[in-house]
């Protein structure tokens, strides 16, 4: 008996001894696949072989603005730059060399359906006089050096026919407002007629609802904050009333209508239409001040693009009306404006290097666009109604990077010679033009 219970007792300190040595091992088993795990995983980031982020377009924003739509979750970071030359072809204009933009954009994803996504402006190199009440005349209203929230939004994303946006938002008017990243269009200036008769880049204080209720079919609608009437011009038109969402008027406001049809793959036709209140003064300002400048804006515009196998064609159409108070005729402003351009481009590198990363597309442009069209009282003003022809090439030995030159033809319905003194035409001058740019 005594020795049937040490061989008991034996036994099961063996079976013990095999339990613990079986976890063991199962333990460092499992120790052995994670450190396996993450040797691959640290292999991978010094090889720079982790995921690259996809550079896609989310509803019309270009491709890095809506690199934060391509993330699991959490914080993303991208943006793009941009530096340009001018050369005149008038001694009586100088030449003219700027580090343009860099613009960061911060998002940050919540959740699969909530998102937030700011861009940060920074142009000419520097912060001086930050405001449009504060312009310095030497350098002209649009070449202020600035640091502005080009535009600052929470989504919503509820369903694919309907989502929610809500703070500063771009105009989903025209092309370039919304997708105006550099490596995104020809030319180192964008478009003049998306410039001056739509003025890029626009943003206001508001909500838009939008989506894809069908297939292929896109819509945006927005209730935003209306524009400042007494910062309209003659030959900027509404441009300079843009509130950008800096102690907006809020007691005006503004509706906005986006449709976009992709007919065919690489044949997308689309408009968009805005019809806003205009007064004067800053929010917060006494509505008592005499000499108030009030109206009603109106613009429309009509484009389509195509694209397939490196040809590209491009075409925009855009008018608008003003209906003002008499303070505001009296400043000479256009009652109706409009524009229009046509452009070509075709990337060489798809007959001759098929299947590369890089692009080589010359590019023929042009546009004809009017701020002066029709007139309250008196004449139109010829030097306004202007035609600009742009030919050009563009480089991109990757994707995220461009390199642009181009030359541009101006001519205006003025009989005054080119040049800037009085009784000449500064809309004459021609010029070459070299930009660089990128995104990330």
């Amino acid at each position: 008996m005594r020795h049937l219970k040490k061989l008991t007792l034996a036994l099961s300190i063996f079976l013990m001894a095999s339990s613990q040595a079986n976890a063991l091992e199962t333990d460092i088993s499992e120790i052995k696949k994670q450190i396996e795990v993450l040797t691959e995983e640290m292999e991978k980031f010094k090889l720079g072989a982790v995921a690259e982020p996809k550079y896609e377009s989310f509803f019309g924003l270009g491709p890095a603005a809506s690199k934060v739509y391509g993330i699991d979750k959490g914080l993303s970071i991208g943006g793009y730059g941009e530096v340009v030359y001018s050369n005149y072809q008038d001694s009586s204009k100088k030449d003219f060399a700027d580090a343009y933009r860099f613009i960061p954009y911060i998002g940050y994803k919540f959740n699969d359906w909530i998102i937030m996504n700011t861009e940060l402006e920074f142009e000419h190199a520097g912060i001086k006089n930050v405001g449009k009440d504060t312009t310095d005349p030497k350098l002209g209203q649009d070449r202020q050096p600035e640091v502005y929230i080009e535009f600052s939004y929470l989504d919503f994303l509820l369903s694919k026919p309907f989502n929610l946006r809500t703070g500063l938002v771009l105009m989903p008017v025209g092309i370039i407002n919304e997708f105006h990243e550099p490596t995104v269009y020809h030319g180192v200036s964008r478009p003049e007629v998306e410039t001056n008769i739509i003025p890029s880049t626009w943003r206001e204080l508001g909500v838009m609802a939008y989506g894809e209720p069908v297939e292929n079919l896109t819509y945006k609608v927005a209730l935003i904050n209306g524009l400042r009437a007494d910062l309209f011009s003659k030959s900027g038109w509404i441009r300079a009333g843009r509130q950008q969402g800096a102690e907006a008027n809020a007691d005006v406001a503004a509706v906005v209508v986006n449709v976009n049809y992709e007919v065919i793959p690489g044949l997308s036709v689309g408009g968009s239409y805005y019809r806003g209140e205009a007064a004067s003064g800053k929010g917060g300002d006494s509505d008592t001040a005499t000499g108030q400048k009030e109206g009603d804006v109106n613009l429309f515009d009509l484009h389509a693009d195509f694209r397939c196998k490196g040809l590209e064609l491009r075409g925009l159409y855009a008018a608008g009306k003003l209906d003002a108070n008499e303070t505001l005729k009296a400043t000479g402003i256009g009652k109706e404006v409009g524009g229009w351009y046509l452009q070509l481009a075709y990337d060489i590198f798809h007959l001759i290097k098929p299947g590369t990363e890089m692009s080589l597309s010359p590019f023929l442009r042009y546009e004809q666009y009017n701020t002066n069209k029709e007139v309250f009282s008196g004449t139109p003003d010829p030097t306004l109604d202007i035609t600009v022809t742009t030919f050009g090439v563009g480089f991109k030995p990757h994707p995220n990077v461009v390199i642009k030159a181009d030359y541009q033809w101006k001519d205006t319905e003025s009989d005054n010679p080119e040049g800037t003194a009085s009784g000449q035409d500064s809309n004459k001058i021609d010029q070459f033009n070299l930009g660089i740019g990128f995104i990330f």
